[in-house]
């Protein structure tokens, strides 16, 4: 066949087979148990080979007079990943067509029918043709073609051209400009890392990328290289680069990531390196993990695979800061602002360094040691590579007791604002934190299998840590809040031991709370700052569930709530242990809404704990906001009746809506009331870009539709497939329904278009008007030809909590299950059913897992009263919510048939 041809389908599907063969075989050297190494050498050789007979058969598809001219003007190189022969089976395959400088055209034209031919046997092909001097130009330019250059291996062609470009790319790209490339290296993997470094505990992680993932690997060799001209694990060891325990660490790392992501290749059948939770699951279940002391086996997989992982960013991190050069601007400055410091230290702007005639010294107790982390906090600035790494290896036995200097050189530490933060993450990855305080290795990658948090336990701790102490630079309630603590030692250890009980057959706040007083006993600290800790990381998770979950205008819950805490500096404390708690959750946990209903709380309780009379305080609040609700509207130059007409609605909001919505609202809200009437069902739809999300808030003054309105607009929007990710209804004593839900709409990208609103809308105010039923619209909107989702993997247990002590008025009842479709139009429809009439509502979802809570009362307006009744509710939700389960759900989601 000449150049140029087409070729035919017996050869492509010859190409197709051979592929095939090649990703077989690895599929069964996988299922026989073969390490993940052996089987991305066999992939590499493999490949290779494939590569090199299919570049032999397109030169013999040229005339025999060009055939030598191609071989000896030109050359396949590995690069990348194939160079390195780090291969899975749906890897891109890399490569670098070389050339000489005015090379023969025909070399181009093989180069096009050579990658043709890999596309056609359906091979994902990287690839670049380029002669050496360009090469070397743009590896000077960008690190992203430089590090593949690393890698580069010989394939086919003249081997002198690589010999050639290896040798000036040592010279021009490496050893002469060592630190700009390391640095390039470095900068290009720290994309995306915090001010602390990355977080190797993400919890969905690519395999490659994610921080300790392989990636890292691929950073040690090429800063290795630069340094040491060796790549490989164990010449880095030779040449002192890494100790034998890390070179075992990064072997261990190597294999198992590697085994991994060759497994979920040959489960997607395509490149796939994102361990999801889907993933997750098939793999622990596939290796038989068992639960054990409370963890499921997803949970029990994850923590060996982020033991691997933040062992092998731990030790990254170190080869890194230990190799990579210092400019000369930084010596300069490290002489100048450096000063000497206790006789043994020398701190310098960033770091805190021991001369090595002293290293000894430093490293030889466990009270010196944290003699060298409290003036590390004093400065501001952390113990260098060396010295972190020399505390590592001599790290002491963790004694029964800890002596009286040693816990107090630690509670010092727990002192520290600005510094702690940082100083306790060095601590962590040294392990001397566990030395000081043992129960903190239970929590190490200890991963809770839901998709609420985004990482592993430590890791939100530390982060949890760092976002209290950030406090001390706020100047909102917050940060005055925080300033305004006494003892912010007592807080900070909270915060480190609020979820230490987590991964234990009991609940960690009750187990956290015992936790707590054994190491406020080891630390030596008064009783009554044991007491306090104590209390914290037993209630930490109490406010935040008031805030969000309960009506914080009732006066009994704040004054219970109160007088649990106790004291104003402790509830300081608890406030801001909320706010670090569930801001180091993840993106997007923490929000304007949850910061005003957690400040609204902790104000309330404060005048409480204060000594001030709550209700003048209450009163002074609400007339405050009906103020600003009345100078907006006059700006607005409402009509004088309309100012009458407000005015009287005004007086008919509860105090929930009053102090728990922006005075904006309410006088939108207020606007749209006036214009009501018996017949008119308003709809205002508003999109959320910042959340992605949809409220539709919903408002009539209908009496007739007060009692089951709620329930029939969580069917409409069911029925629409919008996900309802919070509610929350309001009924003024005048009978105005004012409702609002925000939902997600999944059937659309980005905001919904306006024919999507105006529809919602309609059908909003046909099912109230009962001009159609919610059933009728579920049957008109069930889709055909997709599969329903897959089951949940939260693993929540449908439970049902009733509180008829809280308020005196209503009866209070906690939903907790796994969220589908229909959930909660099933929950409404039941309570309507049994003639409970919802006063108040707040629902909460977090992805796969519901807490509803409903505000309810009989139809008389009284609370529920007698056993019997409330046996009866609870009964009838656990029913409602176990038919859902069993099959019930089936109706709101789309049809496989």
């Amino acid at each position: 066949m000449s150049p140029g041809t087409t070729p035919t389908f017996q050869q492509i599907d010859a190409l197709k087979k051979r592929v095939i063969e090649i990703r077989n075989k690895a599929q069964s050297l996988f299922e026989s148990g073969a390490q993940g190494l052996q089987i991305a050498a066999f992939l590499s050789e493999s490949f290779d080979d494939f590569l090199v007979n299919l570049a032999n058969a397109k030169l013999n598809e040229f005339p025999k007079a060009l055939q030598q001219t191609l071989l000896q003007e030109g050359a396949i190189v590995a690069i990348g990943g194939t160079g390195r022969g780090d291969m899975a089976p749906s890897s891109d395959i890399d490569l670098l067509f070389l050339h000489e400088r005015g090379t023969d055209p025909a070399f181009f034209e093989f180069v096009a029918q050579f990658v043709q031919s890999c596309w056609d046997a359906k091979i994902q092909i990287g690839n670049s043709t380029r002669d050496i001097t360009t090469c070397l130009a743009f590896a000077r330019q960008d690190p992203q073609i430089a590090t593949p250059l690393v890698e580069a291996r010989w394939l086919w062609g003249n081997e002198r051209l690589i010999e050639k470009l290896q040798t000036q790319f040592k010279q021009r790209v490496l050893f002469s400009r060592r630190k700009k490339f390391i640095d390039d290296c470095i900068a290009a993997r720290e994309v995306g890392w915090s001010e602390y470094g990355p977080p190797a505990q993400e919890l969905e992680p690519d395999i490659k990328t994610s921080s300790g993932g392989l990636r890292d690997l691929h950073l040690i060799r090429w800063i290795g290289f630069a340094r040491y001209g060796v790549k490989d694990i164990d010449s880095l060891r030779l040449k002192g680069a890494i100790t034998k325990s890390d070179a075992r660490r990064l072997k261990a790392a190597w294999e198992f990531l590697t085994r991994l992501r060759i497994d979920l290749h040959l489960s997607a059948g395509k490149e796939h390196d994102r361990l999801t939770r889907d993933e997750q699951l098939r793999i622990a279940d596939e290796r038989n993990y068992d639960s054990q002391n409370g963890q499921r086996p997803v949970e029990i997989f994850m923590q060996e695979y982020f033991h691997h992982s933040s062992e092998l960013a731990a030790i990254t991190r170190r080869f890194v800061a230990l190799e990579r050069p210092r400019s000369i601007a930084e010596r300069t400055r490290d002489i100048v602002v450096g000063h000497r410091a206790e006789g043994m230290f020398y701190v310098s702007s960033d770091r805190i360094e021991v001369a090595d005639r002293h290293l000894k010294s430093v490293c030889g107790s466990l009270e010196s040691m944290l003699h060298l982390y409290k003036a590390a906090a004093l400065y501001n600035v952390l113990p260098s590579p060396k010295v972190a790494e020399a505390i590592k290896k001599n790290l002491p036995e963790s004694p029964a007791e800890l002596s009286p200097r040693a816990a107090k050189t630690m509670v010092e530490i727990f002192q520290c604002t600005s510094a702690l933060g940082p100083i306790l993450r060095s601590m962590f990855q040294t392990r001397l934190l566990d030395v000081v305080i043992p129960q903190v290795t239970h929590i190490r990658n200890l991963l809770q299998f839901n998709q609420y948090h985004h990482f592993t336990v430590d890791e939100h701790t530390l982060r949890a840590i760092e976002n209290a102490t950030r406090f001390e630079r706020n100047d909102g309630p917050a940060g005055i809040a925080y300033q305004e603590i006494r003892h912010k030692e007592v807080l900070h250890l909270a915060v480190l031991l609020h979820d230490i009980g987590k991964g234990m057959n009991t609940d960690h706040s009750v187990i956290g709370a015992e936790i707590a007083i054994d190491v406020g006993k080891r630390l030596h600290m008064p009783d009554y700052q044991i007491e306090q800790m104590s209390l914290l990381v037993r209630q930490h998770l109490v406010m935040a569930d008031l805030a969000f979950r309960r009506d914080i205008t009732d006066q009994q819950l704040i004054l219970n709530f109160s007088r649990d805490i106790g004291s104003p500096d402790v509830l300081r404390m608890l406030y801001t242990l909320t706010i670090a708690d569930v801001s180091a959750v993840g993106p997007g946990t923490w929000n304007t809404w949850k910061e005003n209903l957690l400040t609204e709380l902790y104000d309330r309780c404060l005048v409480i704990l204060s000594g001030k009379r709550y209700s003048y305080h209450e009163q002074q609040r609400i007339s405050s906001v009906k103020e600003s609700v009345r100078t907006i509207l006059q700006d607005r130059k409402v009509s004088s009746d309309a100012a009458g007409r407000i005015s009287q609605l005004l007086t008919g909001f509860s105090a929930y809506y009053l102090t728990c919505t922006p005075p904006k609202q309410i006088a939108d809200d207020l606007q749209v009331i006036v214009s009501l009437d018996d017949e008119r069902v308003e709809v205002i739809a508003s999109w959320d870009a910042s959340t992605g999300s949809m409220e539709y808030r919903v408002m009539t003054a209908n009496d007739t539709m007060q009692a089951d309105c709620f329930h029939k607009m969580t069917g409409v929007l069911t029925a629409k497939r919008l996900a309802i990710i919070s509610a929350d209804i309001n009924t003024t004593t005048n009978g105005v329904v004012v409702d609002s839900f925000r939902v997600i709409d999944s059937d659309f990208d980005g905001e919904p278009p306006r024919s999507r609103v105006v529809e919602v809308a309609q059908l909003l105010r046909k099912v109230l008007w009962k001009e159609i039923t919610v059933e009728e619209l579920f049957r008109m909107n069930r889709r055909f030809g997709a599969s329903p989702p897959s089951e949940p993997a939260s693993g929540l247990t449908d439970r049902v909590n009733i509180d008829n002590d809280s308020s005196d008025s209503r009866t209070i009842i906690d939903v907790f299950a796994t969220d589908r479709p229909g959930l909660l139009y099933t929950l409404t429809r039941a309570l309507y059913q049994m003639d409970v009439s919802i006063n108040m509502a707040k629902i909460s979802t977090h992805f796969d897992q519901i807490v509803d809570v409903f505000y309810v009362q009989e139809q008389n307006r009284t609370r529920l009263r007698g056993e019997e009744r409330l046996r009866q509710i609870r009964g009838g939700l656990m029913e409602a919510l176990h038919n859902f389960r069993q099959q019930d759900y089936r109706q709101f989601e789309k049809s496989s048939k």
